[in-house]
């Protein structure tokens, strides 16, 4: 599956050209209105939050902080995913050099794909010790008002990352970059991110302590239960506030537990 040749002309602007059109598998992405979303991130402890309610509804999938770990930026980030996968182009860097290969990098075309708020998911599980994103694509991304990336591989530039504040996650840090060890395959397609399947359109959450992957169809109740359960939490943590003993809250509890 490709995208429209129609569809790409209207981009065409935004895209450096870099990839071909038949790699390219959508340029539309299914999104929610960013005002069901948005009250996503007021709730504390984002990813625990969401986690909870993917294990009550059986759907959706999450990846734990010391396997993507935050590398830059700050706060919790919620939006649609765009993607991008990657393969090894194999051999010798230096013989892939002469003969041109592993030059097609997706990064840029990528964020041309984009609407500001989505978050970019770049499968380099193929290579992984291999950064396939730095400082000047991390500025690319900002400047198409990207939420964030996502990386299942490494990363470089760390310092310019950090100074840049996009919030980006990955699997490690590289110097050596992908030019002439990988090549980009295919945007906007289904991806596995460390074994989790993403699809073009379903919802990246991102704290401190992971990602978590919701199903574009399931977002709207994993919202309603999130701030549902993030209310009732609050009154809690209210109450264990207050001053009160602990035989006062679990008396307090008890009580509320007690059919009228």
């Amino acid at each position: 599956m490709t995208a429209e040749p129609s569809q790409l002309a209207a981009l065409a602007p935004r895209l450096p050209g870099t990839v071909s059109a038949d790699r390219i598998a959508a340029v539309s992405v299914r999104r929610h209105a960013s005002s069901l979303v948005a009250p996503l991130l007021a709730v504390p402890d984002l990813c625990s939050a969401v986690a909870d309610t993917l294990d009550e509804l059986g759907t959706g999938s999450v990846v734990p902080g010391h396997v993507l770990n935050r590398t830059a930026g700050g706060g919790p980030v919620c939006g649609p995913a765009i993607t991008l996968r990657y393969v090894a182009v194999g051999g010798d860097v230096s013989a892939n050099r002469a003969a041109g290969r592993g030059l097609l990098v997706g990064d840029r075309d990528l964020y041309g794909l984009a609407q500001p708020g989505d978050i970019a998911v770049m499968d380099a599980s193929a290579a992984h010790g291999t950064a396939v994103l730095g400082g000047l694509s991390a500025r690319w991304a900002t400047l198409a008002g990207l939420a964030g990336c996502v990386v299942d591989g490494a990363v470089r530039d760390t310092g310019t990352l950090r100074e840049v504040g996009l919030p980006v996650w990955s699997a490690g840090r590289n110097p050596a970059c992908g030019r002439y060890r990988i090549e980009a395959v295919e945007l906007n397609g289904s991806v596995s991110l460390f074994g989790c399947l993403v699809r073009p359109g379903d919802y990246l959450v991102a704290d401190d302590d992971g990602v978590c992957v919701i199903p574009h169809d399931d977002v709207p109740t994993v919202v309603e239960r999130c701030l549902s359960s993030a209310e009732a939490e609050h009154e809690l943590t209210a109450l264990l506030a207050s001053g009160r003993s602990v035989e006062e809250v679990v008396g307090i509890l008890r009580g509320r537990r007690t059919p009228a």
